[in-house]
């Protein structure tokens, strides 16, 4: 049997402060495979635009700056603004008040915008994509969220390396995904932030939804570590998490498998 080689092109767009990797594996990049990726990474610079103006909290007539000046027909006009607006609700709810959409005082849900931006811009703009024969995989990432595909009946799979966030060289774990998503967070120095009231540093959390990993990978530095443990097997979460000693706690579809103590 035939060994197929992979290449992996891509191309960078920044838009939400942020750059936004879109990468395709291929076994052919000839210049039709290639004016398919500049042509998905157009539409979804445009895409990820639209959802900047709309959802920016430093846009004065952004949707999100109304509803912070007190106007609700974001609420009714807006499906969008609805959605985001209940599923930060939602998140809130499922996590004990942990996990928050506010910043300082005001509605600002921009990290779970980001997540949502990258699942809209994955589905219109990259699915299509693997309907080309020369195109198995496709990738749509930024620093912190990852989201890949595979086309039907390939047996091509990502290869994601998990670095230590604060030893670069050292790879945690890899992952081999057809499809799914990777959502993470590193937390540098606990001290003096919201953020890391408990020893973790570092956690990574898999599934199928952004807007689900985003949010649970944020939580997982912030959560007492004994109520992150309950989380974990009450929503079956996946993933590892790493705290300041290098100790870490791996967890898959809710079971706890501790290689260390981390409790």
């Amino acid at each position: 049997m035939q060994i197929k080689k992979y290449l992996f092109p891509n191309l960078t767009v920044n838009q939400m402060n942020m750059n936004f990797k879109i990468e395709i594996a291929t076994t052919n990049p000839d210049i039709i495979v290639m004016n398919q990726l500049k042509a998905a990474a157009e539409r979804i610079n445009e895409q990820l635009k639209k959802i900047d103006r709309d959802f920016s909290p430093f846009r004065y007539d952004s949707l999100v700056s109304k509803f912070q000046r007190g106007d609700k027909s974001p609420m009714r006009f807006s499906n969008d603004f609805e959605f985001i607006y209940n599923s930060s609700v939602l998140a809130e709810q499922m996590t004990d008040g942990i996990y928050t959409s506010h910043f300082a005082g005001k509605y600002d849900p921009i990290k779970l915008v980001r997540s949502w931006a990258i699942e809209q811009a994955f589905d219109t703009c990259m699915i299509p994509m693997l309907k080309h024969p020369d195109i198995d995989g496709i990738w749509l990432s930024d620093d912190n969220q990852i989201k890949v595909a595979t086309k039907q009946g390939s047996d091509f799979s990502w290869l994601i390396d998990i670095k230590d966030s604060t030893k670069t060289d050292e790879i945690v774990t890899t992952y081999y995904l057809k499809s799914g998503v990777i959502s993470m967070m590193e937390i540098a120095d606990n001290s003096g932030s919201h953020i890391g009231h408990n020893n973790v540093k570092q956690s990574i959390i898999l599934g199928n939804s952004l807007t689900e990993t985003g949010i649970w990978a944020e939580v997982s530095v912030c959560a007492d570590i004994k109520k992150m443990a309950a989380f974990i097997e009450h929503y079956h979460l996946s993933g590892i998490m790493i705290d300041q000693q290098g100790d870490y706690m791996n967890f898959n579809n809710g079971t706890i498998a501790n290689t260390k103590e981390i409790f």
